[in-house]
């Protein structure tokens, strides 16, 4: 016997709520979502500098309850080259890797991408407006007890620390 209000069976069901409102282009289970971002990285410590940080989510939500994303990462004034990364992310789960990330159904015309750190939390919220058109917005919050956000340490480098970063942009594109 199966509970309905698990979350599973309400991941699933907010799942459907959001394809319903979304455009029907590459198959009738599944909705096709870019999200462009920048933003620059204050950086205070160990070395205080300022870097640009460009990504391009390639989001596919599926009826099943999964997510796939499809990011491509550019750190760095110079642009020296892009970092590729692809993960499969059930839906309400996190991915294979220690990032903690996980996406979310929030309504029937929300989802959130959230990832954990120790230091804070940062999401994306992905809202559709009907059929054709979508909105990103990023948010950075930090958790109690810490005044500066940290990157996850490195083995053998020491800990570093960013104040909120600035110029956030963000655009989402349905595909």
């Amino acid at each position: 016997m199966h509970d309905l209000a698990s979350p599973r069976v309400l991941a699933v069901a907010g799942v459907l709520a959001v394809l319903a409102c979304l455009p029907q282009v590459s198959s009738a289970e599944e909705a096709k979502f870019r999200i462009t971002t920048s933003w620059i990285v204050n950086y205070v410590e160990p070395k205080p500098r300022s870097v640009m940080q460009q990504n391009s989510y390639f989001v596919s939500l599926k009826s099943d309850g999964t997510v796939t994303e499809r990011t491509e990462t550019r750190i760095g004034n110079g642009w020296p080259g892009a970092n590729l990364v692809e993960t499969d992310t059930e839906l309400g789960g996190s991915d294979s890797r220690a990032r903690r990330k996980v996406w979310r159904v929030v309504n029937e015309t929300t989802l959130v991408r959230l990832l954990a750190r120790e230091s804070h939390t940062f999401a994306i919220w992905l809202r559709t407006q009907g059929k054709d058109s979508c909105t990103a917005t990023l948010e950075w919050r930090l958790k109690p007890g810490f005044t500066l956000f940290e990157s996850p340490k490195k083995p053998g480098k020491p800990v570093v620390r960013f104040a909120e970063p600035s110029w956030p942009t963000a655009r989402c594109d349905v595909l």
